[in-house]
């Protein structure tokens, strides 16, 4: 072997043996990760178990994949395995979407429960979560933030959680309504109402209660004198006493009559007397709308 040959094998023999020694400094390989053993795996099986029982269902996965490596005894591989499964089923799962109010679908919006951000944007993705009722605040940088409430149940995949982003333009806002008209104010009734107004339903209102009270005397006469032929003379009473006791009887419905009729022309009178612009008012009020 030329003495050339020979310079270049120690080269690379030198430059092995640096890089063996060298190896730890620039890092070795990362050990393996350390496999459970069968105490961790009846721990996590137990665990899991636990969280399955109180609703946790995401823990619930996390501490069965454990006990579903295949260092774990078999016999308790299949059981975790079978629970797992079970508890991957239940998981409930979400898809976050966002429009603008016009059918446009929304990207850049964060999405947050409580303190915790779910998304940092919109991506079609499905999300795992533990069943329950929750309060999704979705956010968009120049948009106000919107809240849906969602009640997620065992079981339920891929449900759509949707949030809309409309702001109303200024052309769809509607015109300003005209301002109600003023009431008139206490008292402009009897301001405005003429004094025949208040004589003629108060005359026949007052003529109406001394018809009622003619009417209710004579029939308390009427009443009284029937008692006193029926205990004097029935039936041999003479024609001009029955004369008489038809006259009272008469006299009290007529008077009866009469105050009926009275009380009748005061409400009339009342209404068609009422001043002028009152009536006015009402009416163009029963043909606005």
């Amino acid at each position: 072997m030329s003495v050339a040959a020979r310079a270049v094998l120690a080269a690379f023999g030198l430059a092995a043996s640096w890089l063996v020694v060298a190896s730890p400094a620039l890092g070795a390989p990362p050990a393996a990760v350390a496999r459970p053993d069968t105490k961790a795996c009846i721990a996590s099986f137990d665990a899991g178990q636990r969280a399955r029982s109180d609703r946790q269902l995401r823990r619930a996965q996390t501490e069965l994949l454990v006990c579903t490596q295949e260092s774990c005894p078999a016999v308790l591989r299949a059981d975790c395995a079978g629970v797992l499964r079970s508890v991957e089923a239940a998981v409930p799962t979400i898809v976050l979407a966002a429009d603008d109010g016009e059918g446009r679908d929304v990207v850049d919006a964060t999405v947050r429960v409580g303190a915790e951000r779910v998304a940092g944007e919109l991506d079609g993705r499905a999300i795992e979560l533990d069943p329950g009722a929750y309060d999704f605040v979705f956010e968009r940088a120049g948009e106000s933030s919107i809240t849906v409430h969602v009640v997620l149940r065992e079981g339920e995949k891929n449900r759509v959680v949707r949030a809309s982003f409309a702001q109303a333009s200024p052309s769809a806002l509607p015109a300003p309504s005209a301002p109600p008209a003023a009431l008139p104010a206490p008292g402009a009734d009897a301001a405005t109402r003429p004094i025949v107004g208040y004589v003629v339903p108060a005359g026949l209102a007052a003529l109406g209660v001394a018809a009622f009270v003619v009417a209710g005397a004579s029939r308390l006469s009427f009443d009284a004198e029937v008692d006193d032929m029926r205990a004097r003379c029935a039936p041999d009473c003479t024609q001009a006493e029955r004369a008489d006791l038809s006259s009272t009887l008469v006299t009290a419905n007529v008077a009866l009559g009469v105050g009926v009729g009275a009380v009748v022309l005061a409400v009339a009178s009342w209404f068609v007397l009422e001043p002028r612009s009152n009536k006015r008012s009402a009416s163009l009020t029963r043909w606005s709308w």
